[in-house]
């Protein structure tokens, strides 16, 4: 498994409240992009939350032990405070180190903050970690309890059922990772939930769902035509149609008495 990348720019705790500030005045004023930002980590494959993501939920929530322990993590992997990304050190010890350090501080967040909504972003995070770590069952679990904990229409329920799908596919459960996909793109808060239809729609073909996957795809075309056609929806709904006729047997001729 390819390992996702993420980071954070370290935050000292002096002047934390003015920067923090700063970071609501940029969400307010950058709606749009946040919305073409989040749609386009999602086309690029970022599997988990991502860093996009994780710093602008952080961002909002202003809690510096978050800011922290993720500032400690870029530092372990060998990232600057100016890289956008953190790369995947040469030494695979070294991150594999770094990532169970950030993952027990997480999981130590968790375990002080309860249901907080801090706690439920460190929530978050931490399965991505799992995920990169190759523990797909404890993500598994872990993102099956935290996704409902959600509102409906909150885009973060969208985030962890997104995870949670590929996680499923990659454990080799496809029609769990397609229900999952579906879903999560049926929470009307995240904006690219054409291309949640999308994933369930190939989940549900790989899984010989055809009926449900035309079903899916349909969904992405009504929920975004430029998408559909950017991902040539109608053609794939045409192969899982095909192959739905083809399964259909023909009529039985009908009988005559006789004469």
């Amino acid at each position: 498994m390819t390992p996702r990348q993420h980071g954070d720019t370290e935050t000292k705790l002096a002047g934390f409240e003015a920067r923090l500030q700063d970071g609501f005045e940029w969400v307010n004023a950058h709606g749009r992009e946040i919305l073409v930002g989040l749609a386009v980590l999602f086309v690029t494959g970022l599997v988990a939350a991502g860093i996009w993501e994780w710093r602008q939920l952080s961002r909002a929530h202003g809690d510096a032990e978050l800011a922290r322990i993720e500032a400690r993590y870029a530092a372990s992997m060998g990232a600057t405070t100016d890289d956008p990304f953190i790369s995947e050190p040469a030494n695979a010890e070294q991150a594999k180190k770094a990532r169970e350090a950030a993952l027990a501080g997480l999981d130590a967040f968790v375990a002080e903050h309860g249901s907080s909504d801090q706690a439920k972003i460190a929530g978050l995070r931490a399965a991505e970690i799992e995920v990169d770590l190759g523990r797909l069952p404890e993500a598994a679990k872990r993102l099956e309890a935290l996704a409902p904990t959600f509102d409906a229409a909150d885009a973060r329920r969208a985030i962890a059922l997104r995870l949670r799908a590929y996680v499923l596919d990659q454990s080799g459960d496809t029609l769990g990772a397609a229900e999952a996909y579906e879903t999560a793109a049926a929470v009307k808060g995240y904006p690219p939930r054409a291309l949640l239809f999308v994933k369930a729609g190939d989940a549900f073909a790989r899984a010989a769902q055809a009926e449900r996957a035309i079903a899916a795809y349909r969904q992405a075309l009504a929920t975004s035509p430029e998408v559909a056609e950017q991902e040539g929806i109608v053609g794939r709904i045409g192969v899982q149609q095909a192959l739905l006729d083809a399964a259909t047997p023909p009529p039985a001729p009908a009988s005559t008495s006789d004469k």
